[in-house]
């Protein structure tokens, strides 16, 4: 009996061994402005790649909002939690991830690659990779849009997050656009969400034929803004469509976040982060609310419409 005990009780502790080895991995997931679909596009992802949430992961989850100042203290509260890989999202994101940690893995969608400090996108080393989207570039061609919508624009806002570090290839390439169709750029910076209301009546005082909105100063409070203010306004994420905004163009959230839970899955069983070459993303999305349009008196052209990829009625 003795033997038999001994046997039964070194197999249970070979199985709480072996269930401890096999603890759940933990997926920080780090996001500054709003997240939008993009948490809910990325679990649907893991949970395609066949993790099941609350058995075989479990996740993490930091929303800075519009509170920019927070995303340092949220993401060393990630790395302090002893998550096992973080994903970052936008660029305030992805560098504040960056200097909260060079140990625990970075998978990060948003900014340029040399925000979060990457020089070589085949092989980006350290703990950092991820999905780039041009959106300074997809920006500069909404712009193209929105002229092509109202062919007498000659002056456009773009409302911009000065805390945002993305703010400033944002802001050269809408300039470059601008200027390549001669229309007048009126940027304007905004420290806070505060400062919101204040920065869209300086660019209706300025004549604006429209305004552009940085991701990052969210999409509920800036499109319930430019409604007001009856200026036409676009984005380069969706949900600013959702939310009232005139149009959106930008990169589909839900590949972005199928690459990302997949750079994610692979880093779990063993790959390096910087042994995984920095995607970029393929497909964009043009999106436009007609009840804005109709709210505004616009009227999209046919051939317009044909081209775009979901209306709002």
């Amino acid at each position: 009996m003795r033997r038999r005990e001994l046997l039964l009780g070194a197999g249970a502790a070979g199985l709480s061994s072996s269930a401890f080895a096999q603890k759940s991995p933990r997926v920080g997931f780090l996001v500054s402005g709003e997240a939008g679909p993009s948490w809910s596009s990325f679990r649907k992802a893991m949970a395609d790649l066949g993790y099941v949430e609350g058995r075989t992961v479990a996740f993490d989850y930091r929303d800075a909002g519009v509170n920019s100042g927070a995303i340092d203290t949220l993401a060393r509260s990630l790395v302090e939690g002893q998550v096992d890989v973080i994903v970052a999202v936008l660029s305030q994101a992805i560098v504040a991830a960056r200097s909260a940690t060079d140990r625990v893995p970075i998978v990060f969608f948003g900014a340029a690659p040399e925000i979060g400090g990457i020089s070589n996108v085949a092989r980006p080393g350290g703990n950092l990779t991820g999905v780039f989207s041009p959106s300074a570039t997809v920006a500069a061609k909404a712009l193209q849009l929105f002229a092509e919508i109202r062919r007498d624009t000659r002056s456009f806002g773009l409302l911009l997050n000065a805390l945002d570090p993305f703010s400033v290839p944002l802001r050269r390439e809408v300039e470059l656009s601008a200027e390549a169709q001669r229309i007048r750029l009126v940027p304007v910076a905004v420290g806070a969400s505060a400062e919101l209301p204040a920065a869209f009546e300086a660019v209706v005082r300025d004549g604006v034929d429209g305004v552009m909105v940085q991701p990052s100063l969210g999409f509920d409070v800036t499109a319930d803004l430019a409604l007001r203010n009856r200026l036409p306004s676009i984005s380069f994420r969706r949900e600013f469509a959702e939310a009232g905004g005139l149009m959106a163009y930008g990169a589909s959230q839900v590949d972005n976040m199928r690459a990302v839970a997949g750079y994610v899955d692979r880093i779990l069983k063993g790959a390096r982060p910087g042994d995984l070459p920095v995607q970029q993303s393929s497909r964009f999305e043009l999106v436009v609310n007609q009840r804005t349009a109709r709210a505004l008196g616009i009227v999209v052209p046919p051939l317009f419409l044909a081209r775009v990829d979901e209306v709002i009625e």
